[in-house]
């Protein structure tokens, strides 16, 4: 009998645990009433909360994660321009014709203006020049225009002054590309004629007219369309591939041999008095 009775004193608060744990898990099946919705609904404001501070945690870590990827993509970007060719891959003639990829920070952007600009955290220490091209993930966003040493303007897309090359990507119909300064989501694709074939959602990418832009940069898709004046060509609105209320990111994109295409073409032109 005394055995008995020092086993149960050693056992007490083992013995007390398990009947309490065994009550409260009765309470917790059992308790359908208003306790069990306080229960829940306790458990589901701790869950918002701790979900809200992931949420902020996770947003300061967002811009720098988002430049990290920027210079990733850089580089693949400037790989695959080097590779896309008949050239061994470091071949000085590639290093010389090739398109370069530099990554920057939007720091100040309009969109509501007739002539748009923005400025980017690149400058002429970073190598950037003028007339280079403006790209993002998403498309065309404009051209270089004046370098400081830290910092550079660029001519936005949204700009009724700029006018680029562009094309049809599925027919490879060849037009040009502006702005009508209404709609910062659309811009405006001419001369394409009315014998080409032509669909809602066509992809309209750059044109490679020009030195600035490489071939089959995104613009946008086709939303509508309708014939001129003259029946003679559409014109097409463009829904942009990029949304300018939400640019964060660019690439500069500098063609080594753009000047040298620049300076045969005016020569060209002079020469037979154009």
């Amino acid at each position: 009998m005394k055995e008995f009775l020092n086993l149960i004193k050693n056992s007490y608060f083992v013995l007390l645990f398990l009947i309490l744990e065994s009550f409260s898990v009765f309470l917790i099946v059992k308790n359908t009433g208003k306790e069990g919705i306080f229960i829940n609904s306790a458990n589901y404001f701790a869950g918002s909360i701790h979900e809200k501070i992931r949420n902020i945690s996770a947003y300061f870590s967002l811009r720098e994660e988002n430049k990290k990827l920027a210079e990733a993509n850089k580089k693949l970007r400037n790989y695959i321009s080097i590779t896309q060719t008949d050239k061994p891959r470091y071949s000085p003639e590639i290093q010389q014709y090739g398109y370069f990829y530099k990554s920057a920070e939007v720091v100040k952007n309009s969109t509501d203006k007739e002539h748009n600009i923005l400025t980017v955290n690149k400058g002429s220490k970073d190598g950037i020049n003028t007339n280079s091209a403006v790209v993002s993930d998403n498309g065309v966003v404009g051209i270089t225009a004046i370098i400081g040493k830290h910092f550079t303007t660029v001519v936005s897309l949204l700009n009724t002054k700029l006018e680029i090359s562009a094309k049809i990507k599925r027919t490879d119909f060849h037009g040009i590309a502006k702005w009508d300064g209404k709609d910062y989501r659309y811009i405006t694709l001419y001369d394409i004629p009315v014998y080409s074939s032509l669909f809602k959602g066509d992809e309209v990418v750059t044109g490679g007219y020009s030195a600035i832009f490489p071939e089959g940069i995104k613009i946008g898709t086709v939303y509508s369309f309708e014939k001129d004046k003259q029946n003679t060509f559409y014109n097409i609105k463009v829904k942009l591939g990029q949304d300018f209320k939400k640019l964060d990111f660019v690439y500069i994109i500098d063609c080594k041999s753009k000047e040298e295409r620049r300076q045969l073409e005016d020569s060209t032109l002079n020469l037979y008095g154009f």
